[in-house]
C-alpha cells in the first residue's frame, strides 16, 4: 500500500512540475528587450535612492566613533574597578533598595 502511494505522489510531482516549467517566458515583449542604460548608471541610482530614503527614515550614516585611549595600564583599571565594586557593596550594607 505504502509503495501505491508512493508512485502516485512521484507522478503527481512530476506531472505538477511539467505543468509549470511548460511557460517559461510567458510575456513575449520580453524577448528582444535592449536596455538603454548602463550597469553604472543603475548602480548610480540605487545609491542616490539608498541616500535619500536613509535621510527621510533619519539615518545619519556611517559615521566614526572616536577610539578613546589611556596611559593607563590594563592592570590598573582593573586594580581601580575591583576596589570601586568593594566600597560600593560596603556602603550599601542592609541597604533594601526600596
Amino acid at each position: 500500500m505504502n509503495a501505491k502511494k508512493l508512485i502516485a505522489a512521484v507522478a503527481m510531482f512530476a506531472a505538477a512540475g511539467s505543468v509549470f516549467a511548460a511557460d517559461l517566458m510567458p510575456f513575449p515583449e520580453m524577448d528582444n528587450f535592449k536596455s538603454t542604460r548602463t550597469r553604472a548608471d543603475v548602480h548610480a541610482e540605487v545609491m542616490r535612492d539608498r541616500d535619500q530614503i536613509a535621510l527621510a527614515h533619519g539615518d545619519i550614516g556611517a559615521f566614526e566613533q572616536p577610539v578613546s585611549t589611556t596611559t593607563r595600564p590594563r592592570l590598573a583599571v582593573r586594580k581601580e574597578a575591583i576596589e570601586a565594586a568593594r566600597n560600593h557593596r560596603s556602603t550599601n550594607i542592609g541597604d533594601t533598595g526600596s
